[in-house]
């Protein structure tokens, strides 16, 4: 049986190899795909990882040119924005245009407002075709609002009185400085009987007070992923996010090779062929591992050759642990060959098998995390998830690759893998043989 096995898969290995359509399938198509993915993303060889700067437009507040120039500079230092001052026709036009993603409306008088606490709302325009981008720019803006709301908070209950006064003294100098004119503040301040700088001088006491509190809270929390590289003093700061889509990309990928295989079965049993092989000295089993070893071996190849070109194109961590790399490769290509074959026995004809591997791989994809990250998945799909073999790739590979950790950590889900490979190899005989009975088989 063993020397038919063996010519059965040399067999089948052959002809999917010489096939051009099957190498456009199963390497040459995936590879575009990855290379296209990868570059949207960025990282690697092709420059910075990470989102590109999110142009953002900026307009009113009747801020003075020097402190809309530092504004500027400092959100682009941060490296998340692409910063441009301009009015709010123009933002309008932008933003329905695409231009930019976000544009922030700050209210008129802004400075006047602030420091004499009035209401301050700002606006944010959200491009509608930019959900990713526009919402970061959201968040941040939201969280940045609610701190400085927070704080505010704590300074009025220290300063009741803040809310009853207006600038008194500092009303004249306040708005030549807001104008633009500090040389007349200057000379107020020189021509002051005392009044005017003890004044100042207590609304910068409370001030400094106030960001010192901003810039330094008592309470922190502090959220450490306790990585294998972090352990071993990586200076690794940042993740490129494909490091997040190409496992998962990679076990899509693989999921509809491993259905082309497996779909040889019934374009064998049209050709006749399954019908002379079984006239022969070949056994049902033997028959059935030929397939699911074939299909083992082109979609762990795939996989390890899609994962290995993250590697090396756009620096993805995927040899941290290259003995479990391996392990889980191989463990998913045996789940997807055991599955697809499953499958395939399911249907009579090429046709029917087509549409039910269509449907089951992208239902597939969706409840096992292969079209967002496992990782935030919501626990509703993670139930879901349970069932399909391409959740525990995906879990296997999310901890590999995104998590840098080891072997051990993913022994749970090598288990599963195994298992589903093990159940399905057994019924994949077993319904072979009820066909072959039944006259169906060949």
């Amino acid at each position: 049986m063993l020397r038919g096995l063996g010519a059965l898969v040399r067999k089948d290995l052959l002809r999917q190899v010489k096939d051009p359509r099957s190498l456009l399938i199963y390497v040459a198509a995936p590879l575009l795909l990855t290379l296209i993915m990868g570059l949207s993303f960025g990282g690697g060889v092709f420059g910075q990882q990470g989102i590109s700067a999110i142009p953002l437009a900026i307009c009113g507040g009747e801020l003075p040119g020097g402190l809309q120039d530092q504004l500027a500079q400092a959100l682009q230092e941060t490296g998340l924005f692409q910063v441009s001052w301009t009015d709010t026709a123009t933002a309008a036009r932008q933003v329905r245009r695409g231009e930019v993603q976000a544009a922030l409306i700050l209210p008129d008088r802004l400075l006047d407002r602030f420091f004499s606490h009035e209401e301050v709302t700002i606006e944010l325009w959200k491009d509608p075709n930019s959900l990713v981008k526009a919402g970061i720019v959201e968040s941040i803006l939201t969280a940045v609002v609610s701190r400085w709301q927070a704080g505010e908070a704590a300074y009025l209950a220290l300063w009741p009185e803040t809310l009853e006064e207006d600038l008194g003294p500092l009303a004249g100098p306040w708005q030549d400085l807001t104008s633009g004119e500090p040389r007349r503040m200057l000379r107020a301040l020189r021509e002051d009987d005392g009044a005017l700088r003890r004044d100042m001088l207590d609304r910068m006491e409370r001030g400094t007070a106030f960001f010192e509190t901003m810039q330094e809270p008592v309470v922190r929390l502090e959220l450490h992923d306790r990585q294998d590289w972090e352990a071993a003093g990586d200076a690794r700061t940042s993740r490129n996010l494909y490091d997040y889509f190409l496992p998962s990309f990679a076990v899509f990928f693989m999921m509809w090779s491993a259905a082309a295989i497996a779909r040889d079965l019934h374009r064998e049993r049209e050709a006749r062929t399954l019908a002379r092989l079984l006239t022969g000295p070949v056994h049902v089993g033997a028959v059935v591992l030929g397939k699911w070893i074939t299909t083992l071996v082109i979609g762990s190849a795939q996989l390890l050759v899609l994962l290995l070109c993250g590697g090396i194109l756009f620096g993805v961590r995927v040899l941290e642990a290259p003995l479990a790399l391996l392990l889980v490769s191989v463990a998913t290509g045996a789940a997807a060959a055991s599955v697809y074959l499953v499958l395939a026995l399911l249907v009579r004809t090429e046709k029917a098998m087509d549409a039910l591997t269509t449907v089951f791989t992208l239902v597939s994809g969706m409840v096992g995390g292969n079209f967002f990250p496992v990782d935030i998945m919501p626990a509703s799909l993670h139930y879901a998830g349970l069932a399909t073999f391409n959740y525990w790739a995906n879990r296997a590979f999310s901890d590999l690759i995104t998590h840098g950790r080891g072997l051990v950590a993913v022994i749970p889900e090598l288990l599963a893998l195994a298992s589903i490979a093990t159940v399905g190899v057994l019924v994949a005989t077993l319904a072979f043989s009820l066909r072959q009975r039944q006259g169906v088989a060949a």
